[in-house]
């Protein structure tokens, strides 16, 4: 049975390497064929490999259906719609999911944002509300988060936002969903006995599955540390439910009933109990993971069978996916079944070699010690590789911060949560005092984290990983796969040390890469040499505090294998081009800061340590330098000319051998004119257009003047300004120009050697497109 499922996730996965899905003709000859090979025992694991990959995609196709219809884009649009999570909170901008109860034209999930509302909805409410949608759309970049995939994934078939200008409002008289009316009672009797902390939310998340209240800051810590499957139900909390209910009906009954009726009313009480704690994660897959275990052992129980773990290992990973195929391809199903193979694997093989076993006074005290050691070492080194290949990040502290945390969660938090729920009525008080002894006890551990965190190197951010990196980055596996005494098992740590170690190579002597990332309506370019790095601008900053160089350049340098900045270049002060400036100056050490406008640090601001210590340098037309390759000029603005906002913007021309790069910032007419009257602008390669293609910019005799083989504008996608123009397209096509926009191409890459002429432009929407993904 294991074996046969293992062949239908193969063909599951398969499908994920399409461009594009096969048609439905396609799939029902691949469903059909492997019904026939199913049938037959020689040619069994073949068909359900076909199976898998037939009801993939049918899947894929129904929620590919599901998305937006075009007619619906950017209309305001009024729905009633049920609020189907907890809406996340964030600087007075909420983002939260509903489903429409009165569109059946329109997608059944919908991600909404509301910009400064007044009174935020609650999960299960129904409301009334004016919205204008889009289809689902990401940004597209290397090593950057998959955004589409992940609404993909969750069933999302529109975004969009609440428009202001109309009233919203919440229905009265409807009625609640069950499970959304008990999740939101959880979370507040929670809220009303304990401070509004980040123990709190912990809380809240391992109670009702409400994970709105854990800051972004906070799941960073809890991913540096290797403690995220913690803090939100997973099988570990299901598990520990399941169990600390059944303990507890086995007392209560004890008094009265006889032994076996005492373990069935339990077995079945606390698979009821699994099966509430699943309903409130919002059915995670590692919650259903251990539910769907959990009611396999407990049928066995009742039924006085013994059933293999392969075969409750089987039946559950294959239910997921027969119930929901798409679930299959989310982090936390590999995860989740990767983690519990390892426990299986070292139950059977590795942990009962262990020092002091027979030993009676160490027996009970370091043996457990030495075992949950072993199982933690082998968790990091078995998951190791899913955990670099999604995430790129491993947490090399996480075994012994797991030795120290996961007591206190298993004995504490979880128990006395439980408790505090659950005890209501004249017990009321006594529940309070429990859900305070929690709250404390997550306090300790949120100190312990912080403190670990404190310590260098107990977290790597990995590169992006390419080619036979890939293939030695699941060497660590084999800790876990080969019995204790191979010499193989070595090989592992070579794994481990090597993926940590690994850095992308740098562009060869002679050459120049420029990645131009997708970065919405904003800029952030980066220009590098063998032994140089220049990032000219960091993309835009939003109202709800993020910005794209938390979110895009920074995993885009460290996947680059850069730690450092030789020279940050801000065009100006306009928030879509020194947005993420703060974050860089925090993140990275940089040499030099060339700006076009001085950054102004407001009061208050954590990036104003950062900018103290880095002196600004004025963009002034006339500096130069070069590195090992190229050669870098500031061609505008000159010294203390007036220009200001945009008209201010640094432009650098960056050369090596005979070919040259022109980033504009986002220069307007008067300046094009100025430069172009002063004999500034040469014949170039590429160039950034100007203001993202605005009319204000890219005049006939700008480009005449530099006549590029390729212009690329870097816009959002859908934006509300119309950029690029049509008419300034025209005058770059009609010059000769290859036009590229980052906003339906992705983020665009170029290389230049000197003495080659050669330049591929590599696209990254086109070079790494999957069916999900929208196109072009």
């Amino acid at each position: 049975m294991l074996l046969l499922c293992t062949c239908t996730l193969i063909g599951a996965f398969s499908l994920t390497f399409l461009r594009q899905l096969p048609t439905d003709v396609v799939l029902f000859v691949v469903l059909t064929s492997g019904l026939v090979f199913a049938l037959r025992p020689f040619s069994r694991p073949v068909g359900f490999l076909l199976l898998g990959f037939a009801l993939m995609g049918y899947a894929a196709s129904a929620q590919l259906a599901d998305k937006l219809d075009p007619e619906w884009l950017g209309r305001k649009i009024t729905i009633s719609a049920r609020i189907d999570n907890f809406p996340v909170q964030d600087n007075g901008n909420l983002s939260f999911l509903v489903r429409p109860v009165d569109r059946p034209e329109l997608p059944r999930i919908i991600r909404l944002s509301w910009y400064e509302v007044e009174v935020a909805p609650k999960i299960g409410e129904v409301w009334r509300l004016a919205v204008r949608l889009k289809r689902p759309r990401g940004l597209s970049n290397p090593g950057g988060f998959d955004f589409e995939a992940w609404l993909f994934r969750e069933r999302i078939g529109a975004t969009g936002y609440v428009d202001n200008f109309a009233r919203s409002y919440r229905i009265k008289g409807e009625s609640l969903s069950f499970s959304g009316a008990l999740r939101g009672r959880l979370v507040a009797r929670i809220s009303t006995v304990l401070p509004d902390d980040d123990g709190t939310a912990v809380l809240m998340a391992i109670t009702a599955g409400a994970r709105h209240k854990i800051s972004s800051s906070q799941w960073d810590l809890y991913a540096r540390t290797g403690t995220s499957h913690l803090m939100a139900i997973s099988g570990l909390h299901i598990g520990l439910a399941s169990g600390f209910i059944f303990l507890l009906i086995w007392g209560v009954l004890a008094l009265g009933a006889r032994r076996r009726n005492i373990r069935d009313c339990a077995v079945a009480v606390a698979l009821i109990a699994a099966g509430i704690y699943t309903l409130l994660s919002g059915f995670a897959v590692p919650a259903m993971r251990a539910f769907l275990m959990a009611g396999v052992l407990c049928f066995a129980l009742l039924v006085r069978r013994r059933v293999p773990f392969a075969v409750v290992f089987a039946i559950s990973c294959g239910a997921i996916f027969i119930l929901e195929p798409l679930d299959s391809l989310s982090p936390g199903f590999r995860l989740s079944f990767a983690a519990v193979a390892i426990i299986a694997i070292l139950a059977a093989s590795h942990i009962e070699q262990l020092p002091f076993r027979d030993i009676p006074v160490l027996s009970v005290g370091l043996t457990r010690v030495l075992q949950l050691g072993k199982l933690q070492i082998a968790l990091l080194f078995g998951l190791f590789p899913l955990t670099v290949l999604i995430f790129g990040r491993v947490a090399i502290a996480a075994p012994a911060v797991n030795m120290v945390i996961l007591p206190i969660f298993n004995v504490v938090t979880v128990p006395l949560t439980l408790l505090g729920v659950l005890l209501e009525g004249p017990f009321v008080v006594l529940g309070d005092q429990c859900l305070v002894w929690a709250h404390q006890s997550v306090n300790v551990v949120l100190r312990v984290l912080t403190l670990v965190d404190d310590v260098p190197y107990v977290s790597r951010q990995t590169r992006r990983l390419e080619g036979v990196a890939i293939a030695v980055a699941w060497l660590p596996a084999l800790f876990v796969i080969l019995p204790t005494g191979w010499p193989g098992r070595r090989i592992a740590w070579l794994g481990l040390l090597f993926v940590i170690g690994y850095k992308p190579e740098a562009p060869p002597p002679g050459c120049i890469d420029m990645h131009v990332l997708d970065v919405g309506q904003g800029l952030a370019v980066l220009l590098r040499t063998d032994d140089q790095s220049l990032l000219y601008d960091t993309g835009p900053a939003y109202r709800n505090g993020s910005n794209m160089a938390d979110l895009v350049v920074l995993p885009f340098l460290y996947g680059e294998g850069l730690d450092s900045l030789d020279t940050l270049v801000v065009s100006h002060a306009d928030q879509d081009h020194a947005g993420g400036v703060e974050s860089i100056l925090r993140a990275l050490p940089v040499k030099r800061l060339l700006v076009g406008e001085p950054l102004v640090i407001t009061a208050g601001s954590r990036s104003g340590p950062a900018l103290s210590r880095l002196s600004q340098t004025r963009c002034v037309a006339g500096i130069s330098w070069r590195d090992n390759t190229a050669s870098y000029s500031i061609l505008h603005p000159r010294i203390r000319a007036p220009w200001t906002r945009n008209n201010a913007s640094c432009v650098l021309e960056a050369s090596v051998g005979s070919h040259r790069i022109l980033l504009t910032g986002d220069i307007e007419s008067p300046v094009e004119k100025l430069l172009n009257y002063r004999g500034v602008f040469r014949s170039t390669d590429t160039v950034i257009v100007p203001h993202h293609g605005s009319r204000t910019s890219s005049t006939e005799a700008m480009v005449a003047a530099t006549h590029p083989r390729l212009a690329i504008v870097t816009t959002g996608y859908g934006n509300r300004w119309g950029f690029p123009k049509a008419d300034v397209l025209a005058r770059w096509t009609d010059s000769g120009a290859t036009i590229v926009n980052t906003a339906t191409s992705g983020a665009v890459s170029q290389r230049f050697c000197s003495g080659e002429s050669n330049n591929a432009i590599r696209r990254h929407r086109h070079q790494f497109r999957k069916f999900w993904h929208e196109y072009p």
